[in-house]
């Protein structure tokens, strides 16, 4: 019975390490809340063409927003907070709640799975002491899809090569390095695999603020905003005009 419970003790003590061992460090390509519109066009595992456009919305202390559109496939945003996550489809106005297990489904036709987004808005990692492991390399805490990540240098790698399940690896190669609005990301970016291969760009990346006036969605040429009418102002009478009784009721009180 004592070797029993001494057993018992050993691998509750083991399973404890485990988890503390397992224990997240944030890494995050972005650091404060913006926007990016990220466009990918991919040969498949089918030899086939896909392509896709993603727009990102990150906020580091909360829940972080992808738009996925697809040519000929229902587009669906996936959200995530970290702890939960979950697929809205607004065209039929339907949720699906997603687990861990989930992070490893493909995002329609193309070779990018939902657990490239986690990573993104997550950049969930195992806490790694330096003398055990070496700083650009960064073992995935929660993925499913892939073990490690591993970057030729840090902080704007040109390679960046993912390890997964079944030996499946693929490589980033990054052309290019763009400042947008203090933030470096890797706008341009050559994906290879022996099975697929494909091409990312950002489109634009501005702060979260300037949402409400995306540079790309908002511009209209030779078009100037008119100014909105004055609700309160008050309306003038001239001759034989007749204004109706509610008008004129709102006119007697703006003069009071």
């Amino acid at each position: 019975m004592l070797k029993i419970v001494k057993s018992a003790m050993i691998a509750i003590a083991g399973v404890a390490a485990i988890s503390h061992a397992q224990s997240s460090c944030p890494h995050f390509l972005l650091e404060s809340p913006m926007v990016v519109n990220i466009e990918g066009f991919f040969i498949n595992q089918k030899m086939s063409r896909a392509s896709l456009d993603v727009e990102w919305r990150h906020h580091p202390d909360a829940l972080d927003t992808f738009f996925v559109n697809q040519p000929d496939v229902p587009k669906f945003n996936f959200i995530t907070a970290g702890e939960y996550r979950y697929m809205e489809f607004p065209d039929i106005k339907v949720k699906r709640q997603l687990g861990t297990h989930h992070l490893k489904e493909t995002i329609g036709e193309t070779p990018l799975k939902l657990d490239d987004m986690e990573l993104l808005a997550n950049g969930q990692f195992l806490c790694k002491d330096s003398t055990v492991q070496k700083p650009n390399i960064l073992s995935t805490a929660f993925s499913m899809a892939w073990w490690s990540l591993v970057a030729d240098s840090l902080p704007t790698p040109s390679r960046v090569t993912m390890n997964g399940a079944r030996k499946e690896k693929r490589i980033f190669s990054i052309r290019q390095w763009k400042n947008y609005s203090g933030e470096m990301l890797p706008t341009l970016v050559k994906l290879e695999s022996e099975k697929y291969s494909g091409e990312l760009w950002i489109r634009s990346a501005y702060p979260m603020q300037a949402l409400v006036s995306d540079p790309l969605k908002n511009k209209v040429e030779g078009k100037t905003k008119q100014p909105l009418p004055d609700l309160f102002r008050k309306i003038p009478v001239k001759g034989e005009r007749k204004i109706p009784l509610i008008l004129k009721l709102n006119q007697e009180l703006l003069r009071e």
